[in-house]
């Protein structure tokens, strides 16, 4: 990382010009904020998501709080503040790449069911997948209305570890018994919108030499797949140099 800085530290030099081609290999869902219920799809990549292409194919995968405290000496030292998405996400390149001209093709839209991964009291409901231990209650639970054994977060929630395997009929379990039993998070069917380009996306872009020509041999072999929005939108990408 100590290299990173040491080029990023330098002023910003935008002599060089590159264009770069994006073809997408598969539909296509770049969202920008997360709604929750809906996920609209933006027509065109964003900056951000430009730049993640970017970064991916140098293999600059840096965890969310050595990135903030990179992003913090770059202010710093070149005096602007940096731009980060509602996820928290602020690109190292943003200070010594920007996009110029630009073109874009037609599409094609549609809707499709997305698994969303949820965090929350709705694992029972949600998880497909649990501790082969719990099996007997989760059976108990599911047929409710005839057991009467319940599952929340209500005060008067037993939280007695013991009635894993002891419970009876009518008992109110706490989900802090069961919760140790299944996954951290559940899947939660979502309906997302993605599109599919008819053509590809070009950039003009303007950078420094050295970090035209850097990208140049990262595009032609990649350090990681490249992507654009969900990780499923899978692209094919050439950075030629042009001057």
């Amino acid at each position: 990382m100590t290299l990173y800085l040491s080029f990023l530290l330098q002023p910003p030099d935008f002599s060089a010009r590159a264009m770069l081609t994006v073809d997408a290999l598969a539909p296509l869902s770049m969202v920008t904020s997360m709604p929750g219920k809906y996920y609209r799809s933006q027509p065109e990549p964003t900056d951000a998501m430009l730049y993640g292409l970017l970064e991916n194919a140098l293999g600059w995968h840096i965890s969310d709080g050595e990135r903030k405290v990179l992003v913090k000496k770059l202010e710093r030292k070149l005096g602007k503040n940096a731009t980060a998405t509602g996820v928290g996400y602020a690109s190292l390149l943003q200070f010594h790449v920007r996009f110029a001209v630009k073109s874009l093709p037609t599409l094609l839209h549609y809707d499709d069911l997305w698994a969303q991964h949820l965090k929350g009291g709705s694992f029972l409901d949600g998880s497909r997948n649990y501790d082969k231990r719990v099996i007997p209650l989760m059976n108990a639970y599911r047929d409710r209305d005839r057991t009467g054994v319940t599952i929340s977060d209500r005060a008067n929630a037993s939280k007695d570890s013991e009635k894993l395997n002891e419970f009876r009929n009518g008992d109110q379990i706490h989900f802090n018994v069961v919760r140790r039993f299944f996954p951290q998070y559940y899947a939660s069917p979502t309906p997302r919108e993605y599109v599919i380009p008819q053509g590809v996306y070009k950039y003009m872009i303007e950078t420094s030499t050295e970090l035209a020509q850097m990208l140049a041999e990262a595009f032609a072999s990649p350090a990681a797949p490249l992507y654009l929005g969900s990780n499923d939108g899978w692209v094919e990408a050439v950075w030629e140099v042009l001057s």
